[in-house]
C-alpha cells in the first residue's frame, strides 16, 4: 500500500507507514476476538479473570490508536466536523452514566465504545476506501484460514460443543458464519477490481469463506450471504439508473425493508411454523416481547450504556427468569440501542444511518471507479442483520468497525472540508 493524500511517504516515512499498517491490521485482528475469546470460554461463558485478559489485550490497540490520531489531529478534527452525529456517538456513552442503573458497567463498557469509534477514525482518515478493502479482506482472511486449521489442530474446539457445526476460531457457528458472508462479499469485490491484481488472493479467500459458510451450517450466516447478493445487484442497478429510475429503486427497497422489519414478530414466525421450522426464531419472539415492555419503561434515555444486560441488573434478572435464559443482548440492535440511550440514541443513531446511506448512494453514482460499491452493500447488510443480532454499537466489535468506518469514508469524500 501506499500514502494517502496526506503525503508521499519518503525516507523514515516510509518506515512509518509499514508500522502503521502492520500494528492496524493486528489491532483490527484483536477486535474479531478469533482464538482469545474461545480459548478462554469456559463452561459457555466468560469469568472476570477472562474479562480482565481480553481488556488487557484491547489496551496497545487503544494505544495506536492515539498515536495516530495525535499525529493526524487535522484531519481527525475535520472528519468530527464532517459527521457529527457520528463524533456524537463518542461522547453520549459516557453521558449515559449519569442516568444509568449501572454506573460502573457504563463507564467501562463507554471507555471501549469510544476506542473502537476513535479506530474508526483512523481506518477512514490513513486509508483510501481500496486500501480499506484489502485490509478488511486480509483480517477475515486470517480468521477463516485459522478456523479451518482448527479442524486438524483443534478438533474438540472446532465444532460446536453438541452438534457438527464449525465454530472454528469463534464461540459460535454464527460468528463464524458472519465472518464467512463478509469474506464473500468482499473477497469478491476484490477479485473484481482490476487495479489492484489480487485476483489469485481474491479467489483464495472466496473459497475458504464459501467453506466456512457451508460448515458452519448458520441459517442466519445464509441470510446474510443472499442479502449481500440481493443488495449488491440493487447497488449495481443504482449506479446506472437514471434520476427517476433511482428514487423508484430506493423506494422500493425502503418500503420491502420496513416489510420486513414489521414482518419480524408476526408474518415470519408464522411462515417459519408452516415449514416446521422454530417459530420463535430461537427463542428470539418472545424475548423481543419482554425487551419491549423494558424499554417502555424507560423510553427517552434508557437504562444506559450497556448496562441493562448485566448481572446487577434486575430488569435483567426479571427477564432471564422468565425465559429459562440468560440471553447476552436482545438479539436486536435497534432495540438494544432503545434499552442502552432510548430514544435519544436511537434518533442519533437513525441520523447517521440516512446520512450513510445517502452518501454512499452519491459516492456510488459520482465515482464509479472507487469501490463505494461494497461499502454501500456491506453498511446495507449490517443495518439488516441488526434485525435479529445485536451489533449495533457493540465495543470491541470488528464487524461493527467496518459499519462506521464506511460510514466516515462516505462523510470524508461527501461531505466539503
Amino acid at each position: 500500500m501506499t500514502g494517502d493524500a496526506v503525503g508521499k511517504p519518503l525516507g523514515l516515512q516510509v518506515e512509518w507507514r509499514t508500522l502503521e499498517i502492520v500494528a492496524v491490521l493486528l489491532a483490527l485482528m484483536i477486535q474479531t476476538g478469533a482464538v482469545s475469546v474461545l480459548l478462554l470460554e469456559s463452561d459457555g461463558g466468560l469469568g472476570s479473570g477472562p474479562r480482565m485478559i481480553l481488556r488487557a489485550m484491547a489496551l496497545p490497540g487503544y494505544a495506536v490508536t492515539l498515536v495516530i490520531l495525535a499525529r493526524y489531529y487535522v484531519p481527525f478534527l475535520a472528519l468530527l466536523r464532517q459527521n457529527l452525529p457520528m463524533a456524537l456517538f463518542l461522547v453520549l456513552p459516557f453521558l449515559s452514566a449519569f442516568w444509568s442503573i449501572g454506573p460502573s458497567v457504563t463507564l467501562r463498557r463507554a471507555i471501549a465504545i469510544f476506542f473502537s469509534i476513535l479506530m474508526c477514525y483512523v481506518l477512514a482518515i490513513r486509508f483510501t476506501p481500496r486500501q480499506f478493502l484489502v485490509l478488511s479482506t486480509l483480517v477475515i482472511a486470517a480468521t477463516l484460514i485459522l478456523s479451518l486449521l482448527a479442524i486438524v489442530a483443534l478438533p474438540g474446539l472446532a465444532f460446536m460443543p453438541q452438534g457438527p457445526e464449525l465454530r472454528g476460531v469463534f464461540v459460535h457457528k454464527n460468528v463464524l458464519g458472519w465472518y464467512a458472508a463478509f469474506g464473500l462479499l468482499l473477497s469478491a469485490a476484490l477479485g473484481a477490481d482490476r487495479t489492484l491484481g489480487l485476483r489469485p488472493f481474491a479467489i483464495s479467500v472466496f473459497v475458504a469463506a464459501l467453506v466456512c459458510l457451508l460448515l458452519s451450517q448458520s441459517g442466519t450466516a445464509l441470510i446474510t450471504a443472499a442479502l449481500a447478493v440481493a443488495f449488491t445487484v440493487f447497488y449495481a442497478l443504482l449506479r446506472r439508473a437514471r434520476p427517476l429510475g433511482r428514487s423508484f429503486l430506493t423506494l422500493l427497497v425502503l418500503q420491502s425493508t420496513v416489510l420486513f422489519a414489521a414482518s419480524v414478530n408476526s408474518f415470519v414466525p408464522a411462515l417459519l411454523e408452516g415449514m416446521g421450522k422454530d417459530a420463535t426464531l430461537t427463542g428470539r419472539v418472545p424475548l423481543w416481547d419482554l425487551v419491549d415492555q423494558a424499554i417502555l419503561r424507560r423510553p427517552v434515555l434508557g437504562y444506559g450504556y450497556q448496562a441493562f444486560w448485566s448481572e446487577g441488573s434486575g430488569e435483567a434478572w426479571v427477564i432471564w427468569t422468565k425465559l429459562v435464559w440468560m440471553a447476552p443482548h436482545a438479539h436486536n440492535g435497534y432495540r438494544d440501542t432503545l434499552l442502552s440511550l432510548g430514544l435519544v440514541g436511537l434518533a442519533l443513531l437513525v441520523v447517521v444511518i440516512v446520512r450513510a446511506l445517502r452518501q454512499g448512494a452519491a459516492l456510488l453514482s459520482r465515482e464509479p471507479s472507487e469501490p463505494w460499491l461494497v461499502l454501500n452493500v456491506l453498511v446495507a447488510v449490517f443495518l439488516v442483520m441488526n434485525m435479529t443480532e445485536s451489533l449495533l454499537l457493540q465495543q470491541n466489535n470488528f464487524l461493527f468497525i467496518l459499519f462506521v468506518t464506511a460510514a466516515l469514508m462516505f462523510s470524508r469524500r461527501e461531505t466539503p472540508t
